[in-house]
């Protein structure tokens, strides 16, 4: 009888690679996800600071970690949100931007 212990230690091997990149890929899109949430999270709360009468300089002090631009208009005020994730897989800044910006907008009537 042979044995067959060589082989499947190069079988592993050679499998080991492609399947880390699927999981950091899993945990690089799981990253964005979660973030996305929270940000719509912090946009909902934002936008209630900002109805309640909360200066906008405060309200950027308070979440300094996000970028916060505000467009005004006469009937509507837009709130753009934005928040960048530092990607872990390698070579995925090919396929999106490393770090990758995470955006929300939300337009909210002046009345």
């Amino acid at each position: 009888m042979l044995n067959n212990k060589g082989q499947a230690l190069i079988e592993f091997i050679l499998i080991l690679p492609i399947f880390l990149l699927l999981i950091f890929i899993i945990i690089d899109f799981g990253v964005i996800f979660n973030a996305k949430s929270n940000l719509e999270n912090v946009s909902n709360d934002i936008i209630s600071l900002y109805k309640d009468g909360s200066d906008i300089n405060n309200i950027k002090s308070l979440y300094n970690e996000y970028s916060i631009l505000i467009e005004n208009d006469d009937e509507y005020n837009k709130f753009i949100i934005s928040y960048d994730v530092d990607l872990i897989t390698p070579g995925m800044n090919r396929i999106l931007s490393n770090p990758y910006t995470i955006k929300v907008e939300r337009v909210v009537s002046n009345v």
